[in-house]
């Protein structure tokens, strides 16, 4: 009997400490939901900055406006071209025709001047004779006639050159012919013209760029000689090119937008052209996007930890966080990274929002 009541105190004992045991257990699991409720930690997933998409036109590399360079008593003779025409260095354009009546004038003051150097040539010069009994004021009269004759000879002469200088220039205007300066097409308007009846004309060179426009937010995000990828809007093309150049000096802002008082809003940001060079030609006048690859990392600023002047992010690996230092650089407000961590690396987004420890447990959104 002894026994078998001893036997229950030990049975009882026994249920007594599992029932102990699987509360402790219980009550601990459920604690430590709770605490990983609190501390699901958000991530982020280390990556290359996504492709700048900008907008770009087709244009012309260089469009010419052909400029007669005749005086403006020129005349035009013939136009040796028409609208749509290619055109190479050296062809003929217009030719023009310089007034007869400008040669007759010039013509009749050398005929002029060759008469009175001629007569001035012929006019006998008055010699004084020392030893002459003759008064003495009219030995001064004729000594300043004599002076008078040589100005006015030389006077002459130099008109005669000056004429003859003006004729050869003149001459050198008889029928000049307007040339191109450049490869490429010609655009005619007859209806626009100036007094000498010349006509607008411009040569479309035959190369192509491609205008693009970048904001002062991703302005240092391009380079000179970069490669891109133009893509035009109206067909599913990629076609490759390289920036050539990148404007220093902002464009007019595009978009301004007005108030109610019609003053433009002051936040517009700043707008630069920069050029594309393509091997390929496309329509002047295309829509196109351009793709501008980056080869930048950006960190959210919340994933970094600063202790004493040096930068720290948690890395993720298999449930546990480990305190890895990078090299970072804030660039136009963005914290760039350096070095410390590749592609692909999984950090914690908010460490700077928890106190964490190198190789502590925890849960994440991703678990």
């Amino acid at each position: 009997m002894k026994n078998f009541v001893k036997r229950r105190w030990v049975v009882g004992a026994i249920v007594i400490g599992l029932v102990v045991v699987i509360g402790g257990i219980g009550i601990a699991r459920a604690h430590h939901q709770r605490q990983s409720a609190k501390k699901v930690y958000q991530t982020y997933t280390v990556k290359v900055d996504s492709a700048l998409l900008l907008k770009g036109k087709v244009a012309a590399k260089n469009t010419v406006d052909v400029q007669p360079g005749v005086s403006s008593t020129g005349t035009l003779t013939q136009v040796n071209v028409k609208n749509g025409e290619h055109v190479d260095p050296g062809s003929v354009l217009m030719t023009f025709h310089d007034a007869e009546q400008t040669k007759e004038k010039t013509a009749l003051a050398i005929q002029n001047d060759n008469q009175a150097v001629t007569a001035l040539q012929k006019q006998p010069t008055t010699t004084v004779d020392v030893g002459s009994t003759d008064d003495e004021t009219d030995q001064g009269v004729a000594a300043d006639s004599v002076q008078q004759a040589k100005n006015q000879l030389a006077s002459d002469q130099l008109a005669l050159r000056q004429t003859n200088t003006s004729l050869a220039n003149l001459q050198g205007k008889v029928d000049p012919v307007v040339t191109a300066k450049i490869a490429g097409t010609v655009v005619l308007d007859d209806s626009a013209t100036d007094k000498t009846g010349t006509p607008s004309m411009q040569i479309i060179s035959d190369g192509q760029i491609i205008d693009g426009q970048v904001t002062e937010y991703d302005y240092a995000k391009l380079r000179p000689r970069m490669r891109v990828t133009v893509l035009p809007v109206s067909s599913n093309q990629r076609l490759s090119g390289n920036i050539v150049t990148i404007d220093q000096t902002p464009q007019s802002a595009a978009n301004q937008t007005a108030t109610s008082s019609g003053q433009a809003a002051e936040n517009e940001a700043a707008t630069y052209q920069f050029k594309v060079k393509m091997a390929k030609q496309l329509t002047n006048g295309f829509n196109v996007q351009i793709r501008v690859p980056q080869t930048t990392i950006h960190l959210p600023a919340t994933s970094l930890v600063t202790k004493a002047g040096r930068h720290y992010v948690y890395v993720v690996r298999k449930h546990k966080v480990y305190k890895t230092e990078v090299t970072v650089k804030k660039v136009a407000g963005y914290w760039q990274l350096m070095s410390g961590v590749a592609p692909k690396a999984v950090l914690i987004a908010n460490a700077s929002k928890h106190q964490l420890k190198s190789g502590q447990e925890v849960a994440t959104h991703a678990d």
